[in-house]
């Protein structure tokens, strides 16, 4: 990710976002409802220094399988699962790729 024209400010929400939407996806694979919830508010705050990149839409709709498998796990438990899955590997995939790792002013 290109970072030398961001400041420090979206740098940080950015990581701080993936990481909790991370969290949130490994949370989900093991079976808490507060997963769901960390992946959205990290795909939301990623926002600020990914939207537009191809890795942030791995994100955001890694975020949006994840929550909408809850709604579908009520009738068809093993889809919802399989879905929840899917969508927390989404999530982890995009994070890796797009992690923001250092801005030039910091080196």
């Amino acid at each position: 990710m290109n970072v030398s024209e961001r400041d420090t400010g979206t740098l940080r929400l950015t990581q701080a976002g993936l990481l909790i939407a991370s969290l949130g996806a490994v949370i989900v694979i093991l079976g808490s409802i507060i997963g769901l919830f960390l992946c959205g508010i990290g795909a939301v705050m990623a926002a600020a220094g990914g939207l537009g990149n191809r890795w942030y839409w791995f994100v955001a709709g890694g975020a949006i399988v994840v929550i909408l498998s809850r709604l579908i796990a009520e009738g068809a438990e093993t889809l919802g699962g399989w879905l929840a899955v899917f969508g927390a590997i989404a999530i982890l995939v995009g994070t890796s790729l797009g992690y923001p790792v250092r801005n030039e002013r910091e080196s």
